[in-house]
């Protein structure tokens, strides 16, 4: 680092509140893209036909575990950013201004995780129990077999990424126009703050994933 290189102080006042969700918002936003283009690159992309003929998803070999952990990992990197938390989220309402596609791939991602992802509450996922009756059973005294049962949603559908990735993209710059404005905002207020105060804020600690780990440790 240069002798003379700025340092980086923390500035957390409330002017700057709505900037700092905004970068958690588009660092998740990021991570969805991502996500959906893994998805489409391993099994859901047009490039992956062999011919003409191949129906990407049903003649593709699918490593369903893969799949579904990265849809789970989408569609919480996506629904996160419309829940309330330490930080402020985005407005899904801005949605209906829009193409209704987008509002209805919303719609699904955040049912998904809220439903499915994070509870079981609907058909998303059944749990059932069957008995197996014989063709000659005359009494239920019969039956031999009682078999518990789990069926599931298995992920986004192979066409659903796609969808995903532009609902995302469409997000990403509402964000970025968003963090344009409001680091003018901001700069503004620091311009108008004394250096000391600033100073007495101190640097960004690190974030590595040992403080992390200690961090949810100490919530618990």
């Amino acid at each position: 680092m240069p002798a003379n290189a700025p340092t980086e102080y923390l500035f957390p006042v409330q002017a700057a509140a709505r900037l700092a969700s905004l970068a958690g918002l588009q660092a998740d936003l990021e991570m969805v893209v991502g996500y959906c283009d893994r998805m489409i690159e391993r099994y859901a992309g047009k490039h992956l036909a062999k011919t003409p003929f191949d129906i990407v998803g049903f003649t593709t070999p699918v490593d369903f575990m893969d799949w579904e952990a990265l849809s789970t990992a989408a569609c919480v990197a996506y629904a996160r950013c419309f829940l309330s938390g330490v930080r402020q989220s985005l407005d899904a309402e801005e949605l209906n201004a829009t193409d209704p596609t987008l509002r209805t791939g919303h719609e699904f991602v955040v049912a998904l995780r809220n439903k499915h992802v994070a509870h079981s509450v609907n058909a998303f996922e059944q749990n059932s129990v069957t008995v197996s009756v014989g063709a000659d059973c005359v009494s239920s005294a019969e039956i031999e077999a009682v078999t518990p049962r789990h069926q599931r949603q298995t992920g986004l559908s192979f066409d659903f990424p796609a969808k995903l990735k532009i609902l995302a993209e469409w997000w990403l710059r509402r964000v970025s126009e968003e963090v344009s404005r409001e680091r003018e905002l901001v700069l503004q207020v620091a311009r108008g703050t004394p250096l000391a105060e600033i100073r007495a804020y101190g640097t960004l600690k690190s974030t590595s994933s040992n403080d992390r780990n200690a961090a949810v440790g100490k919530r618990r």
